[in-house]
């Protein structure tokens, strides 16, 4: 990995984590408006290896593990998705995404969002 790979991720690492700050902050104050949830990270963190899949009640999908992919760059991704309480329910997503993205059973999964 060279060096402007590893400065990339560790900004990344930064980015989540002032964002996570950010949340327990107005948490502990009781600060719950919709205007004061952080901007998303940027979409890049995201770019990981894929599987693709289909369901009924999904449609198709993607899953993402953590093997075969780049250690940092799955944890960096895991973290965010974590600390913002990603889940099927409550996707994470950005304005500017292209996917929404959830975590289920130590897995990483996307799915377009629809416009």
């Amino acid at each position: 990995m060279s060096l402007e790979e590893n400065v990339i991720d560790f900004c990344n690492a930064i980015e989540a984590a002032a964002i996570n700050l950010k949340q327990r902050i107005a948490e502990r104050h009781g600060i719950t408006k919709e205007e004061t949830k952080p901007a998303a990270v940027s979409e890049d963190n995201f770019n990981l290896k894929y599987a693709e899949y289909t369901s009924e009640k999904l449609g198709t999908f993607e899953v993402a593990e953590e093997k075969g992919n780049s250690l940092e760059k799955w944890t960096n991704a895991f973290n965010v998705l974590k600390q913002a309480n990603a889940t099927i329910s409550e996707r994470y997503h950005g304005e500017s995404y292209v996917h929404s993205y959830w975590l289920y059973n130590e897995r990483i999964y996307r799915q377009k969002l629809k416009k």
